[in-house]
């Protein structure tokens, strides 16, 4: 065990004190739900990571509508990483980011705002979800909604700070000494090399798969793109483009939605066999991870000239929040 793992373990064995850091101590939630548990702190972890996986999986599933929305996320960093360093509180907070998307493409305002709520015991990076479901649910006859929305989970994250403060609370140096010499060691194209990873081909979906959106889920993305920009500066790379999964799952099943079924799942199945080889560490031949990831990234490329050489069609499947094709206009 590495990383961040061992001091959550370590956390949880000597009963919820001294942790590592205060960022540590704040995340209380999955710590504590491992200690109730009537197991060994590691093998509890990994109970917690497998069940919040599958959490995050069924709750992207129907806030897309669309079975492949799994097979898709099974391709990104959310899973193979956190499979391999199964003692982090990351996949918990998955699962709250991935509830709190599925209430706001519901439009389920005061449940997005319970859910952030709660979900920033697990990883404060769940206030991100809380932002961005403010920002969907801004509307000019509805001015203060946002702030009800985003409040409840910014005022738990200040009042954690409160209660565990210490070294981390100093933002602004960590942020400094990480940029200098996390980000200055790896260099500019390894670091666009692992954001790339994150995603990989469905990174390439992004564009056309935003502008399908439905406008509140648009505006949504917005933040979790800008997010995106701004979260390698704070962390690893690869580990911390996990938090905006909920927009690219979506952009890319927007943008495939005239896909025939089975390419869909054939660029999943390439992303997955990149990502478990590149970041799980699968015994995968590395030829064979590479060309999955070819053959993702062709299928995008195909899809970009389809007006000459169009792909089988299937139904369009139509999201949440968007018109039926079929419907009648309006008079």
């Amino acid at each position: 065990m590495t990383g961040d793992g061992q001091y959550y373990v370590e956390f949880v064995r000597n009963g919820l004190q001294h942790g590592a850091s205060s960022w540590h101590e704040r995340r209380l939630l999955g710590p504590l739900i491992v200690r109730a548990l009537p197991l060994d702190p590691l093998l509890g972890f990994q109970v917690l990571t497998l069940a919040s996986l599958t959490v995050t999986a069924l709750l992207t599933w129907r806030a897309t509508m669309s079975l492949l929305a799994i097979p898709l996320l099974l391709g990104t960093w959310v899973v193979a990483p956190n499979l391999r360093e199964y003692a982090l509180v990351d996949p918990l907070a998955w699962a709250f980011v991935a509830a709190v998307w599925l209430a706001t493409v519901r439009q389920q305002w005061l449940l997005a705002a319970a859910l952030a709520a709660v979900g920033v015991l697990a990883k404060e990076i769940v206030l991100l979800a809380a932002v961005a479901a403010a920002v969907a649910a801004w509307r000019t006859t509805k001015p203060w909604r946002p702030v009800a929305v985003a409040a409840p989970a910014l005022a738990t994250v200040v009042l954690l700070t409160l209660l565990f403060p210490g070294s981390g609370t100093d933002a602004t140096a960590y942020v400094l000494k990480w940029v200098r010499d996390g980000l200055g060691s790896l260099g500019p194209a390894r670091a666009v090399y692992l954001v790339f990873a994150s995603y990989a081909a469905l990174w390439l979906l992004l564009p056309s798969g935003w502008r399908r959106l439905p406008p509140h889920l648009q505006r949504a993305a917005a933040v979790y793109i800008a997010a995106g920009v701004a979260l390698p500066f704070v962390g690893s790379p690869e580990r911390m483009e996990e938090a905006i999964f909920p927009v690219l799952i979506s952009a890319a099943l927007a943008a495939t939605r005239d896909w025939h079924p089975a390419l869909v799942a054939a660029l999943a199945l390439g992303n997955i066999l990149f990502v478990a080889r590149v970041g799980g560490d699968a015994r995968l031949p590395t030829p064979l991870a590479w060309s999955g990831l070819a053959l993702a990234c062709g299928l995008v490329g195909l899809s970009l000239l389809r007006d000459r050489w169009p792909f089988p069609r299937s139904a369009p499947q139509r999201l949440p929040g968007q018109p039926s094709v079929s419907a009648p206009p309006p008079p």
